[in-house]
């Protein structure tokens, strides 16, 4: 029997002692180095409608309450993603993550995948159901409005499956042989080998996804890294349902090395979420003392007159999505094409062409922004978050 569980966004071979010797990187080096630029749906409730800054500017406290009261959309109905039946047979197990806005009328619009891990399928099974959920609408002010930064994650599992299977852990175990005898690239073709497997579970892609961040760190590619540790929080499951892969502890290590990852690529509204995350842990008092000196920094940079610049490669899949930590960005040394830019805000949406020469100014009132850019394959270019001034 197959299910899907939804969970808000906004998660055999070497042991854990061994992968976190093996990726260590101490923060003093780290703080030396520049600044470079079952089911459950609960999802972010945040207004889409314009609000108008004179008014918010002129308008008293109690006003400003008013202006600003709103109802988040509450759910009517979801249809529940349909397992495919292909991944079903196969026991092949994974997890789409989705972006979208609730509109006036309830309907969801403009559904996002921002990431998947398993299957193809999941994500034709994922879209498709949730452009059917229905709710009643968000009000603004007595009326209906829409509702940005809609969030979820669906996970795809099958009922009653937990563990590796022993052709998995021969593979694996033959893959980490490999790499620990030094051969990056030998070990690097074979992990791929085993990636292209189309029976893995939810346990193996856990596993699989640990053992990619181990060589991306040997290979000194923190874009692997990060975005392989980033999928493994995604498939690691949950202390509250029992059905975690990892250990608390080796989480808060995760995160903890994400941070610093994040830090480095200037993916700072990412790494500031991921320490939010290991605040709420307990018994992490030591990696929080560690890591706090990052996020001192962190928040210095985004303080500062300095323009933050992220270097940026589109994928195949052709879309890049970021967390702004200001209200100012623009684009240069584009190489190649860039269709769109789109800003989805708390509190309000835009979509524009991208102009090199241009400087987005964002309003306060729209709150924090996410810009989603869309492009050919292999285009490469700078996102610059304009300093104040």
């Amino acid at each position: 029997m197959s299910r899907v569980i939804w969970k808000k966004v906004v998660s055999t071979g070497c042991s854990r002692k061994q992968a976190t010797k093996r990726n260590s990187l101490t923060l003093a080096a780290f703080l030396s180095l520049g600044v470079v630029g079952s089911a459950v749906a609960q999802e972010l409730s945040i207004p889409c409608d314009e609000v108008e800054e004179k008014a918010l500017a002129e308008a008293k406290d109690d006003e400003v309450k008013r202006i600003s009261a709103f109802t988040p959309a509450a759910p009517l109905e979801r249809v529940d993603p349909k397992y495919p039946s292909s991944a079903a047979r196969k026991g092949r197990e994974g997890w789409v993550r989705l972006s979208y806005v609730i509109d006036e009328q309830g309907r969801v619009k403009d559904p996002v995948v921002e990431d998947f891990f398993g299957s193809p399928s999941f994500k034709k099974s994922a879209l498709s159901a949730v452009k059917k959920w229905q709710y009643s609408p968000a009000i603004k002010d007595g009326e209906p409005t829409q509702q940005c930064h809609q969030a979820v994650q669906m996970d795809f599992a099958m009922v009653g499956k937990s563990g590796a299977t022993r052709k998995f852990i021969k593979a694996y175990k033959n893959v980490d042989n490999i790499f620990k005898a030094g051969d990056l690239e030998a070990a690097d073709e074979a992990f791929k080998e085993l990636e292209s497997w189309d029976t893995l579970n939810r346990y193996e892609n856990a596993w699989l996804l640990n053992l990619e961040s181990q060589l991306a760190n040997e290979q000194g590619d923190i874009e692997r890294e990060a975005r392989s540790l980033t999928r493994l929080l995604a498939s690691n499951g949950q202390k509250r349902f029992n059905n975690a892969v990892f250990d608390e502890d080796y989480i808060a290590y995760v995160l903890q090395r994400k941070i610093l990852l994040d830090a480095q690529r200037g993916y700072y509204a990412e790494a500031l979420k991921s320490y939010d995350r290991l605040q709420e842990m307990d018994e992490q008092e030591t990696r929080k003392a560690e890591i706090a000196p990052i996020i001192d920094k962190i928040n210095a940079s985004i303080a500062s007159d300095i323009n933050l610049q992220v270097p940026v490669s589109m994928d195949d899949n052709g879309r890049w999505f970021h967390t702004l930590v200001r209200n100012k960005f623009a684009f240069n040394n584009v190489q190649g094409e860039l269709d769109t830019v789109e800003v989805r805000c708390d509190t309000h949406r835009e979509k524009f062409t991208v102009a090199e020469d241009h400087i987005w100014h964002i309003p306060q009132s729209w709150g924090q922004c996410q810009v989603v850019v869309k492009g050919d394959s292999d285009t490469t270019f700078d996102l610059v978050e304009v300093a104040k001034g």
